[in-house]
């Protein structure tokens, strides 16, 4: 079973063996110029991949920002209504416990 150079070698040598020299030159251009509109096209792609990929980033970094803001606010909303109606809690602490929980929620280091 031949394979994929001998096969393309027997097609080249068909379509080249009755060839002149100038004739077989402009079979190379023809070749060379379709190489070239085939790396163009690939390139064109490889764009277009990029750029889809980066966006596709940027969608999954936002949906995660949102879930965590969301997050916050269900905890702070919940948080509010038991920690602003003790009156053993300053307002100090009460600010300090947010905090922490905000930054816990979103991934951030404590100072």
């Amino acid at each position: 079973m031949l394979d994929d150079n001998e096969l393309l070698f027997d097609e080249l040598y068909e379509k080249t063996k009755d060839c002149g020299r100038v004739q077989f030159i402009n079979l190379l251009m023809e070749k060379e110029r379709d190489n070239q509109e085939l790396k163009k096209q690939l390139d064109e792609l490889q764009a277009v991949y990029n750029n889809m990929f980066k966006c596709h980033c940027n969608r999954v970094q936002v949906e995660t920002l949102l879930s965590q803001q969301k997050e916050f606010i269900e905890w702070l909303v919940k948080m509010s209504k038991d920690l602003f109606q003790n009156e053993e809690y300053g307002s100090s602490a009460i600010y300090g416990y947010i905090l922490s929980k905000y930054k816990e929620i979103i991934g951030g280091k404590d100072e």
